[in-house]
């Protein structure tokens, strides 16, 4: 992938309080490092400390305020001990970031002696209450069956958050005609995610499509064949594919676009029998995401699920449901990354211009949406199992049995009023999917 994500920086409080046994309070200092070294070492996140424990007002107040200058990501508020409320209620009321309370067992019982972080902890969730803010909970040290996993849930949907809210997504064109499933609302996306919606007029884009040199086409074809299986007589043809790609990566480079979400038909490909198809799914490979249809709401549901996986993911359509297999067909019009198929995508033409046919490789999957309904996001997401290479029409083809039945899956798409339109990657990333939801204060619908 091109794209390398930052490190997520973390700011990090272990809460004490002085009047506990030396020991207990260097244990509580070990168990800090331990959870420290595991963000740090394996999930290669950087660490924002003022103090190596936090017992005061004035040293809440100094940790917020190096939080803030440090453009922290998120806060782990570690209860290494007992500890007051008003140490974290400086650091909660003064910074909007997603925050994981971290909470001990009582880890001197030997000695008959109180430590008490979960007395600590339990008076948090009132706080955060208070201040109508969201945060995630883990417990135990780091070495306790499950902690890791959790706090690996909590920086990966860190990393979906971050990326949005630092993100731009391009709208080239306008949807077609009737597509108002992709409508947006642009100032609540950016107060909601964060993420700068920047617009490309269709004429300044095909503009971009002209002016690629013959030379820069000769280059990108000679790419296009070993990534392509393209028919002899397609060659010529297939030009107008390299010139549509460099253009739009000519475009994402000059806007700073993470994502973007063009109108693909009826223009380009109807009309200028050029389809961007292919160049779709090249760019999201390459670590931009590309929705259809001018669907700002799908190229959010891809980001989330690149930030997640780190990993090639497809917006498709869902077409058809399987009987004899129980079953789900998703299918577009040739957009699919060619890095999700086990062999090389055909060019050929599954409508107006050429594009590409190819069938998806096995796998568990993830199926999910950010969906806006008058303003208000869900999230829907389903896990299921990726079953077969079969093609059933031109274009991208996938075919995915879900856990607790696939027409139970369509019924609750509809009854929610989740589109077609549904973001897919390869991985189980629900629990991701419902962190998320739940540091962002978005439902999630988890089929």
């Amino acid at each position: 992938m091109a794209v390398k994500f930052k490190s997520l920086k973390f700011g990090f409080v272990n809460l004490t309080l002085d009047f506990l046994e030396a020991e207990d309070l260097n244990s509580a200092k070990k168990f800090a490092t331990d959870a420290k070294d595991y963000l740090t070492k394996e999930l290669n996140a950087e660490i924002v400390e003022s103090a190596p424990s936090i017992d005061s007002r004035d040293k809440a107040n100094a940790a917020w305020k190096m939080f803030k200058t440090e453009n922290v990501d998120g806060i782990i508020i570690f209860n290494g001990t007992f500890s007051t409320g008003e140490v974290t209620a400086e650091i909660v009321r003064n910074l909007d970031v997603p925050y994981l309370i971290w909470g001990l067992e009582e880890f001197a019982l030997k000695k008959h002696n109180f430590t008490g972080s979960m007395v600590g902890v339990l008076p948090q969730g009132t706080i955060f209450a208070n201040f109508g803010k969201k945060f995630s909970f883990v417990y135990g040290n780091v070495s306790r069956p499950g902690v890791k996993d959790k706090v690996r849930v909590f920086v990966n949907a860190v990393r979906a958050i971050s990326y949005l809210k630092e993100g731009t997504v391009g709208v080239i064109g306008m949807r077609p005609d009737g597509f108002e499933i992709s409508d947006f609302d642009e100032l609540a996306i950016k107060k909601i995610f964060g993420t700068t919606i920047t617009k490309i007029s269709m004429y300044s884009f095909t503009e971009t499509i002209k002016n690629i040199t013959n030379e820069e086409i000769s280059q990108d074809m000679k790419v296009q064949q070993t990534i392509f299986d393209i028919p002899v007589e397609n060659l010529k043809e297939s030009e107008g594919l390299s010139r549509v790609y460099l253009a739009v990566k000519k475009v994402a480079q000059e806007k700073n676009l993470q994502a973007y979400s063009p109108d693909c038909w009826p223009e380009l490909r109807d009309m200028d029998k050029t389809a961007i198809c292919p160049a779709n799914g090249r760019m999201t490979a390459e670590g931009v995401m590309a929705s259809c249809e001018c669907d700002v709401n799908g190229a959010l549901s891809m980001m989330m699920e690149y930030a997640i996986t780190q990993s090639t993911p497809w917006l498709a359509d869902l077409v058809n449901y399987l009987d004899d297999k129980d079953a789900l067909l998703f299918w577009h019009c040739g957009n699919a990354s060619f890095n999700l198929s086990d062999k090389k995508p055909l060019i050929n033409r599954p409508f107006g211009g050429l594009a590409q046919t190819a069938t998806l490789r096995s796998g568990v999957a993830t199926v999910c949406r950010l969906n806006s309904i008058r303003g208000k996001y869900t999230i829907h997401g389903g896990i299921g199992e990726v079953i077969d290479n079969k093609e059933y029409i031109k274009g991208s083809n996938l075919t995915i049995k879900m856990d607790g039945g696939s027409m139970g899956f369509i019924e609750s798409l509809l009854y929610n009023g989740i589109p077609h339109h549904n973001g897919i990657v390869y991985g189980d990333i629900l629990a991701e999917v419902k962190e998320f939801g739940n540091l962002m204060d978005i439902p999630v619908i988890a089929f």
